[in-house]
């Protein structure tokens, strides 16, 4: 018998609110090892999934890595989502947190002095972000202690989980924008001097993206950052949560600030931008999303039997 999609997301909302109970009342060690027993049940169960990072990872690393290498990273990435499931759920479901003001999770700032510097230019600056580690702690920490945020993105198919994350994030000083009519809101919000994270990691529609290399592979990338930056001068300042160990511990890092020049164009800015996102992967590389087809559009066959 076929589900109706609504019917789905029914069952969806069901499973998720019941998760978050669960989630709102389990120690944090304890479903930490939960989220990871998940994840590695993820990537038993769902061949498609680990199959494109399979795929992506033999791409990216080449001869880097060995098949059991690439084995192991998956399985580690899987069981990194399955934390960050657990933590989301979490701090959804404490909402504000217990204590006004104080993050209720334990995140910890580094490199606060690049952000500093680059304030002290803009009162508005760009963050440049991937998906990569537990990127909603960085948000809703960044939003609560450090300057308003604002953030593109795609809203999710499910009703519920989106209505979750937009209540989340709201509480926690940061303001959603959908992608259909988000860049107008944007660039209010920016005159205004808020700041925009924005994730530049995943493939581009070619109609919209420019061709630079990632991992040294062709690749059509997001321009979104160098465009804003360059349009309306903005210092840009790359932002990415570490996970310490399988801890429930995160670094919120704050890395020296992409430099450019008027000469410079919005694809060599997009560059110096892909070539930060694939620094920090290669430094983490269980931490980005390996799930999505990035090279699909330039080299479709690596994918040919996912």
């Amino acid at each position: 018998m076929k589900i109706s999609p609504e019917r789905q997301d029914r069952l969806i909302a069901a499973a998720s609110a019941a998760f978050f109970r669960v989630a709102r009342w389990t120690p944090l060690s304890m479903g930490l090892a939960g989220g990871r027993l998940m994840g590695a049940a993820a990537c038993s169960l769902l061949s498609r999934h680990r199959n494109i990072a399979v795929a992506n990872l033999k791409f990216a690393f080449q001869n880097e890595k060995s098949p059991a290498e690439i084995r192991r990273l998956v399985y580690q990435n899987f069981q990194q989502w399955g934390m960050i499931a657990f933590e989301w759920a979490r701090l959804v479901r404490m909402g504000g947190g217990a204590q006004p003001g104080r993050f209720p999770f334990p995140v910890h700032v580094r490199g606060l002095a690049h952000l500093q510097a680059a304030r002290r230019k803009s009162e508005a600056l760009i963050l440049l972000s991937a998906h990569f580690g537990n990127w909603e702690y960085g948000h809703y920490y960044y939003g609560r202690h450090i300057h308003t945020l604002n953030f593109i993105v795609r809203r999710i198919d499910n009703p519920y989980l989106e209505s979750c994350r937009l209540s989340s994030n709201q509480r926690y000083g940061v303001r959603i924008l959908y992608k259909e009519v988000g860049l107008k809101a944007a660039i209010k919000n920016l005159r205004k001097g808020h700041d925009l994270v924005i994730f530049a990691d995943q493939k581009a529609n070619p109609r919209e993206g420019v061709v630079g290399r990632f991992f040294g592979r062709n690749s059509t990338s997001i321009p979104l950052v160098a465009s804003f930056a360059k349009k309306f001068e903005l210092p840009i300042v790359p932002m990415f949560v570490v996970r310490r160990g399988n801890g429930p511990s995160h670094d919120l890092t704050f890395l020296p600030e992409l430099e450019y020049g008027p000469g410079d164009s919005v694809n060599d800015i997009t560059q110096r931008q892909n070539d930060i996102i694939e620094r920090m992967i290669r430094r983490h590389p269980d931490h980005w999303l390996w799930m999505h087809r990035r090279w699909k559009t330039e080299y479709p066959e690596i994918y040919e039997t996912n």
